[in-house]
């Protein structure tokens, strides 16, 4: 290796580690501003959750937590509370610093999972996994998992194992099923699956999550007829709901003072035709092999159509910085400058106090996910510069899709 190679190799990895240096530090900051908080408040949901099982530990249920302490109640399925259960004996002064650290790590696995599938092509994997760190740690989504100690980074990462092809082809749709029996959210998976060819995919996911739901039957039948009958109906359960928090289209007609039969019609239609053309959309990016591209589609659809899309559900959106929108290098800087400003920056709370901007500043990562979802013109692609430069990399995209 001549002197100027070495040079340049010893450079990039200096760059590398500062990269890294910094990603550590914006995701410590993060950490250190939820156990920070007062005690009530130090990662509030994570106590929720350890609340609802302390009484099922007791012998009660997980849904009169809320009842019983004025605080935040517990919404998710009861297969949930079977998998926070084991958490119940660890005193939340370790538990609260461990939930910190396992953000960390998934969201650092993330990071490197989605770069192996990133549509940048021929850029050093090694520095663009920590640039997507920083991104994803600065980001509004993976603070507010930090600051509440949420679950919502843990599924978007089960997700992915199958959708990027990570696990064999044997297991894929296990984490999918998993993820939906914990929240019902990731479901919206499982049509992409089966229309983009996946179907064993879909198939495995779907036994997956009847599976969980039926061991949640058998060791919790009250709270299972309770969730499946009366509290999954009860939107409102999960909190004030007209917030600029929730970023769903459902969210923004409430903020519009939208009557309740219109709002209902109106996001029942307009979503299901956003998810219709997500599903499409998804499926002919599976099969030209941008499997980041339909998860992040599928994703973002999936946000717009629930009736609560909180902050920390938004993680599909920052990853759409890794998704090649045009052909020229100005559209793709243009995009990812606009993906992180409305990602990091406070534009929905800060925008919903403008005068006459309030419905589209305050309303940002809804458009951005509905621009995402249903209109990006992503698909069909033509050749960057740089793969004209690299022909290998163009033909890298004419690689049949993996089963």
């Amino acid at each position: 290796m001549s002197s100027s190679s070495a040079t340049r190799t010893s450079v990039r990895r200096w760059w590398i580690v500062a990269a890294w240096i910094v990603a550590t530090v914006v995701a410590g900051l993060q950490a250190w501003g939820g156990l920070r908080r007062s005690p009530d408040g130090r990662l509030s949901d994570l106590q929720v959750y350890l609340g609802a099982v302390a009484d099922l530990w007791r012998g009660g249920s997980l849904y009169d937590f809320a009842t019983q302490n004025g605080a935040a109640p517990f919404t998710y399925p009861p297969f949930a509370g079977l998998v926070f259960a084991p958490l119940h004996p660890i005193p939340f002064g370790v538990l609260a610093p461990l939930w910190c650290v396992c953000t960390f790590a998934v969201v650092a696995a993330l990071a490197w999972a989605v770069t192996g599938r990133s549509e940048i092509r021929r850029f050093d994997r090694r520095l663009l996994t920590p640039l997507l760190a920083i991104a994803l740690f600065a980001s509004a989504p993976i603070s507010s998992n930090f600051r509440f100690g949420q679950v919502s980074v843990f599924l978007v990462a089960l997700v992915l194992l199958d959708a990027l092809a990570v696990v064999p082809e044997r297991w894929r749709g296990v984490a999918t099923g998993v993820a939906g029996a914990i929240k019902l959210t990731p479901m919206i998976f499982v049509p992409y699956y089966w229309f983009s060819g996946q179907r064993r995919t879909a198939v495995v996911s779907t036994i997956t999550f009847l599976s969980c739901t039926a061991l949640a039957w058998l060791i919790l039948p009250s709270d299972s007829v309770r969730f499946w009958f009366t509290e999954i109906w009860n939107v409102n359960r999960v909190g004030h709901i007209a917030t600029g928090g929730n970023q769903s289209l459902n969210g923004a007609l409430l903020r519009a003072d939208i009557p309740d039969s219109a709002r209902a019609l109106i996001a029942g239609i307009i979503g299901l035709a956003v998810v219709a053309a997500a599903l499409y959309r998804a499926s002919l990016a599976y099969r030209q092999d941008r499997p980041l591209l339909a998860a992040v589609i599928v994703g973002a659809a999936g946000l717009v159509f629930s009736p609560v899309s909180w902050t920390h559900h938004q993680v599909w959106l920052v990853l759409a910085v890794l998704v090649v929108v045009g052909a020229g290098p100005r559209m793709r800087v243009a995009w990812i400058a606009v993906v992180l400003a409305v990602m990091i920056l406070p534009v929905t709370s800060h925008g919903a106090r403008l005068p006459g901007a309030e419905f589209v500043l305050g309303n940002a990562r809804l458009w951005l996910a509905l621009t995402i979802a249903a209109i990006l013109p992503v698909l069909g692609r033509a050749a960057t510069p740089l793969e004209t430069r690299h022909p290998a990399a163009a033909a890298d995209l004419e690689r049949p899709p993996q089963a």
